[in-house]
């Protein structure tokens, strides 16, 4: 029973779809879905247990064809919030420096209650002046003088 082939098959897919929580991107999930179709195919139909190598071919087929009919689907639902709308939202917004910034020196900015690193590429920036952002890059923000943008 343990070792029968939609065991494995469950447990095998099982596992691929725990990696999915490891590995970003979203789509180790359906190689791990493909593999608990296989697992329900083989408990359906009996011959299937005994020709392993159709059982492969078998997820392989499955996990591409769910991957490639289910993926747009899916990730509309399983998506995160970090990426593109947090750094959408930011750009553009009012920040007050916080630690003084050179062109050759990086300070500091506080935005939304937190304090972030901040470069401006021309500009010297003191302590208490208002800031837009105009760009993002990872957690480093590039600002401007505000009065720029009125």
């Amino acid at each position: 029973m343990f070792l029968s082939p939609p065991f494995l098959w469950a447990l095998f897919g099982l596992l691929l779809l725990g990696a999915e929580f490891l590995v970003p991107g979203f789509v180790i999930f359906f190689f791990g879905l493909g593999a608990f179709l296989t697992s329900l195919a083989t408990l359906i139909i009996p011959p299937l247990r005994s020709a392993l190598g159709f059982q492969a071919l078998l997820w392989a087929g499955l996990s591409l064809l769910t991957f490639g009919f289910l993926r747009k689907r899916f990730a509309r639902i399983f998506h995160g919030a970090f990426g593109n709308q947090v750094e959408d939202e930011a750009l553009g917004s009012t920040a007050t420096v916080v630690e003084k910034i050179t062109p050759d020196t990086p300070g500091r900015i506080k935005y939304k209650g937190t304090t972030w690193r901040a470069i401006s590429y021309t500009e010297t920036l003191d302590e208490g002046e208002r800031v837009k952002i105009i760009e993002r890059d990872n957690l480093t923000f590039t600002v401007t003088k505000e009065d720029l943008w009125q």
